[in-house]
């Protein structure tokens, strides 16, 4: 059922704030005194129990509190003697729970295992480190707090209480569908609440609904609305529910998609960002050290030194005698933030350690960039001669679309679209060529380009170079500017005659925002009233005059290109600094390589 905003108001709050790393496991001076004798006791741990006494974050370090403190304490123990256990789908926790105690088992029977052939006798933390659900319960009846289960399957007893919540409706994007139902909620005197994540799209709702004549009011602090109106609120919710009285209704229900949670990704430190993944190193793959060069990666190899085991990665470098093995630098886990991939040519010359070779190869670098630098300024001052329009800062409504995005950007995404939005805030027109694999994220940064266009008022057009492209490019288009008055049209030969006009002089009188066609729009007689964004999907797939007409385009608005295997005249201008170019190397998450 739901609570309203009165009744919350009077509930009580658990907040969980930050500590600091020693109180995260270590919650006093006897613990950080059992800590270092930990460290004393097992020579194999040494490191982790040193750092752990020192107030360190150390990864897996919950894994240890069984050993570190005295006794472990249920949740339910901590629990006020009003309060009540709710268990969401029991089967699955229960699922959950054996699944780590098998794997804490394994690894302790693989440890002891090891030990039998002369390695160290391993920790064992006991039962101590997890309980089983029937316990947990046994606890808490125990000092009779009220256990509640939720699940899907109920037991027909005088115990198990069956609620009447369905889920809501899933509407994809389908506004007249949901005003519908939410008109016959409110008719049959139901409340109707709406959870959207920001207050921007919040007020956009509230606006939306009016347009239909639905009573719509923004719920901030204690100002709640009667219940004959729809009362949109600021959560982060996934799903709503519908019961016999009320009805809870999510951004997610309403538009199909949700915006998956982000990681502040640029506060990771550069050396971190950059840093090689040893388990995506093969043996013979060539590697660059920050200090000493181009080498061969051999191999991850685990060495015990002064009592304490570390992973070490092995590069092989040049012999610093003729007809000598080459020599090797073991290089700690911890100092990755030095090493990065090859990617250069084939098969580059092995540097050697402690010479001269890999200084000058930088010098010569950094000359061959001085050269190269002298040349990209005498093009941009070219390019500096030209004035276009200077589109404005994001607005709300773009923040909106972004935060809608239904999956996480790769670090390379979100450096390429602050590329695209730095070129298109400048008065010099764009020629920025995007290049990424398929699959990599291009059409979300060509999507958001086109919608910072509409925003300062500009037409966009979006050249593909089939007519599959266009219906899968206006699908997509279609469904992130859905909850936006954006006005977007097809040209393609799926389109009539009839159709292909209207579009055509909704080109020319402006009426149009975006339009999404093969080479058609290309043609000498197409007028577009104030065009401000070309962007261009498969540059390399058009023909020589399509180039002549783009070229014409490229002197006065901005231009984005887009490719997963660009020409290579196209790829020397980029790569020259003629036009720019931004690469997008990395792959979403679940991505699978295109075999």
């Amino acid at each position: 059922a739901l609570v309203g905003h009165r009744e919350a108001a009077d509930l009580l709050h658990l907040v969980a704030p930050e500590v600091d790393a020693e109180g995260m496991v270590l919650g006093g001076r006897e613990d950080v005194d059992d800590a270092a004798a930990l460290a004393k006791e097992h020579p194999q741990l040494a490191e982790i129990f040193t750092k752990l006494s020192e107030g360190h974050v150390v990864e897996g370090m919950e894994s240890l509190a069984p050993v570190l403190v005295d006794d472990m304490e249920l949740l339910v123990d901590l629990l006020p003697a009003d309060a009540v256990v709710v268990v969401n789908d029991p089967e699955k926790v229960r699922a959950r729970g054996a699944d780590l105690n098998a794997t804490s088992e394994e690894f302790l029977e693989a440890s002891w295992a090891a030990a039998a052939t002369g390695a160290e006798a391993p920790i064992d933390l006991g039962a101590a480190t997890f309980k089983e659900l029937d316990d947990v319960r046994l606890a808490a009846v125990g000092r009779d707090l009220r256990w509640w289960s939720v699940s899907p399957f109920g037991l027909d007893d005088d115990e198990t209480v069956s609620l009447d919540v369905e889920a809501a409706p899933a509407y994809r994007g389908d506004t007249e569908a949901a005003v519908r139902d939410v008109r016959a909620w409110l008719a049959s005197g139901g409340r109707v609440s709406l959870a959207v994540p920001a207050v921007g799209q919040g007020q956009r709702t509230v606006e939306l609904l009016a347009e239909h004549d639905v009573p719509a009011a923004l719920v901030q602090d204690d100002d709640v609305p009667s219940d004959s109106v729809v009362r949109v609120v600021v959560a982060d919710l996934k799903h709503g529910l519908v019961t016999p009285t009320d009805v809870l209704l999510t951004h997610d229900d309403l538009v199909g998609q949700r915006a998956a949670e982000r990681a502040d990704r640029s506060s990771l430190p550069a050396r971190r960002r950059k840093q090689v993944d040893p388990l995506e190193l093969k043996p013979g793959d060539h590697v660059v050290h920050e200090q000493h060069g181009v080498g061969r990666y051999v191999e991850l190899v685990n060495r015990t030194i002064h009592g304490a085991a570390r992973e070490y990665l092995v590069i092989e470098y040049a012999p610093s005698k003729r007809g000598q093995p080459g020599d090797r630098l073991f290089v700690p886990m911890d100092q990755l933030d030095q090493v990065s991939r090859y990617v250069g040519g084939e098969s580059p010359s092995l540097d050697k350690l402690g010479g001269a070779d890999w200084t000058a190869r930088k010098s010569r670098a950094r000359k061959a960039v001085r050269q190269i630098a002298g040349e990209l300024i005498k093009l941009y001052a070219a390019r500096q001669s030209t004035e276009g329009h200077a589109f404005g800062p994001d607005s709300p409504w773009q923040a909106e679309l972004e935060d809608a995005f239904a999956f996480v950007e790769t670090p390379d995404q979100l450096s390429t679209i602050e590329e695209v939005k730095r070129d298109m805030e400048r008065t010099v027109p764009m020629d920025r060529l995007v290049c990424g694999d398929v699959g990599y994220g291009k059409t979300e940064i060509a999507v958001r380009a086109a919608f910072k266009a509409i925003q300062d008022g500009k037409q966009v057009i979006l050249l593909v170079p089939t007519t599959l492209l266009v219906q899968q490019h206006y699908a997509t288009f279609a469904e992130r500017f859905g909850q936006f008055p954006v006005t977007i049209k097809p040209l393609s030969r799926f389109q009539s005659d009839k159709e292909s006009q209207a579009t055509l002089e909704g080109l020319a009188d402006g009426s149009i925002d975006l339009v999404i066609g093969t080479h058609r729009l290309l043609q000498p007689g197409v007028r577009i009233k104030d065009l401000g964004l070309v962007i261009v999907d498969e540059e390399q797939r058009f023909g020589v005059e399509h180039k002549e007409a783009l070229k014409h385009l490229r002197a006065a608005v901005d231009v984005l290109s887009m490719s997963a295997t660009p020409i290579p005249r196209t790829l020397e201008m980029a790569i020259t600094g003629i036009r720019e170019m931004s690469t997008i190397a990395t792959p979403p998450e679940e991505r699978h390589p295109v075999l």
